[in-house]
């Protein structure tokens, strides 16, 4: 079983691999989209946890038509969802309300979840503008059982922030 700090630990790891520049080579991953590091990060991911490392599960997601969304990945029991920032993209992409429906996907989770935000700009976000994922974001109308989830922040320049979002 894996716990949030093992989660996060590995993210860290991959962050700081992805930085090194005897590892990257000619590959300038900070450039690269959230959709284009998926797979890097699902082989990552298999290769550090195992084959408990699960991608895409299918989740519920209030305020959508289909009612469902999927997690970007399961690893063990813990949910996570990942948020990237190339460098010239705007702080709005990692801000609370860009990721309202990852939000909620971690607050329906039935257990353990994790919202990582890869920040590749020059201008990291402040620790300010990363409370805001305090705020949580309405889940619709009816009674909803809602999970806390862990919030880990990778930056460039700075060392990683770790929040805990109490629902």
């Amino acid at each position: 079983m894996a716990s949030i700090s093992q989660v996060i630990d590995a993210f860290e790891l991959f962050h700081q691999s992805l930085r090194r520049p005897e590892f990257r080579k000619s590959f300038r991953f900070d450039h690269w989209s959230e959709r284009q590091l998926l797979p890097l990060v699902r082989a990552f991911l298999l290769g550090y946890f195992g084959p408990r490392a699960e991608p895409e599960r299918m989740t519920v997601l209030p305020g959508k038509l289909t009612g469902q969304g999927r997690v970007d990945f399961i690893v063990y029991d813990v949910a996570v969802e990942l948020a990237v920032r190339r460098p010239w993209c705007p702080k709005a992409e990692l801000l609370p309300e860009k990721n309202a429906d990852e939000v909620r996907k971690l607050l329906k989770y039935n257990g353990l979840g994790v919202l990582v935000l890869l920040d590749y700009s020059k201008t990291p976000l402040s620790r300010a503008e990363l409370e805001g994922y305090r705020v949580l974001p309405t889940l619709g109308q009816g009674n909803h059982a809602k999970s806390g989830f862990s919030l880990a922040y990778f930056a460039l320049s700075e060392e990683p922030v770790r929040l805990n979002i109490r629902a």
